[in-house]
């Protein structure tokens, strides 16, 4: 297994023809496709995830119910929210009485219509959306004072690729009061060997009608993938084992690794690693990213495939370096 990246891909919109049904014996026609060319903003990169991850009420519940704590403990304190998206987070600062919340994002249409919603729902005295990296921000300059509270969900299914612990580390030396709360306060990623054929042949091929076609092998994805393992044939043969964990106050720096053993419980073959992260949002708010819950997350496992299938019998152990970096966590034999 090789070194992971980020998977988190942006989907183009898709436009798909409507076919109307007839009504009271009237002839069907066929509907203008939706093209909003009045719309500029319709054609803009912006992802899909968006919908699921807003639509996503164990995540929501739990980043409203930190920030309401935080908030209190803060006497009503300044936000910063690094990652606006539709603006919900920082709605949700505001509602709990932040004294004021800025809020940066990176894309320009998905700020702007982030401005629209914060208006709309009456909170834009107190929401400032800045367009832009937060790490580009300078007190005295971009925001007039160092804030009380920083909040972010910028995770991919692999936690890192969005560069979280880049940003987290420059709002900590740049942007934040030294007794600032961080939500989330840390994070635990965890994962396990699994046997899974379905997941295998969609990304590594060998003997085909007869004929050795592995080198196609070298088009194939290395980097983890993003699956819901609850939509797909699996089995876990191993126990989950702990990882990493990591304290978003005192970040590492640079490249880590270390040695896992995976014992495994159910005898199978190996066609992957799948892991995933619990976001401790403060000490009572954990959200898993994980398999196995009552209520699908909004959020994939990060499934890295094996070079090839190793069958391995109950007992036996599957040892693998674990390594991340500032933006990748990814395993090797």
């Amino acid at each position: 297994m090789s070194k992971n990246g980020s998977n988190d891909s942006k989907s183009t919109p898709v436009i798909v023809p409507v076919i109307l049904a007839s009504q009271a014996g009237q002839k069907s026609t066929p509907a203008q496709p939706p093209t909003h060319t009045d719309d500029p903003e319709y054609f803009e990169d912006v992802s899909l995830w968006h919908f699921a991850m807003m639509n996503d009420q164990v995540r929501n519940s739990g980043y409203d119910q930190a920030l309401g704590t935080a908030i209190q403990a803060k006497n009503h304190g300044t936000v910063l929210d690094i990652g606006t998206g539709s603006g919900l987070l920082a709605l949700m600062a505001a509602r709990h009485g932040a004294r004021q919340v800025t809020t940066c994002e990176l894309i320009p249409v998905i700020a702007e219509t982030a401005k629209k919603i914060i208006e709309q729902n009456g909170h834009a005295d107190r929401i400032r959306v800045i367009r832009g990296l937060s790490t580009n921000l300078v007190v005295g300059k971009d925001v007039p004072e160092r804030f009380d509270i920083l909040v972010t969900e910028i995770f991919d299914d692999g936690l890192l690729g969005e560069r979280a612990f880049q940003a987290i580390k420059h709002a900590k030396e740049h942007l934040l009061k030294t007794d600032a709360q961080i939500i989330p306060a840390r994070v635990r990623v965890m994962a396990m060997v699994i046997e899974s054929k379905e997941i295998f042949e969609n990304y590594r091929v060998g003997q085909v009608s007869g004929f050795d076609v592995r080198p196609f092998n070298k088009f194939s994805p290395w980097e983890y993938i993003g699956i819901h393992l609850d939509k797909m044939a699996y089995r876990p043969l191993s126990q989950p084992v702990r990882i990493f964990d990591f304290d978003f106050k005192n970040l590492p720096n640079g490249e880590e690794s270390h040695k896992v053993d995976f014992e495994i419980t159910t005898p199978g073959e190996m066609h992957a690693i799948a892991y995933w992260y619990e976001l401790y949002l403060d000490e009572k708010t954990m959200v898993s990213t994980g398999p196995g819950l009552a209520k699908l997350s909004s959020w994939k496992q990060a499934v890295q495939i094996a070079e090839n299938a190793e069958t391995f019998q109950k007992g036996e152990k599957v040892t693998l370096s674990a390594h991340h970096d500032e933006i990748a966590i990814w395993f090797a034999r």
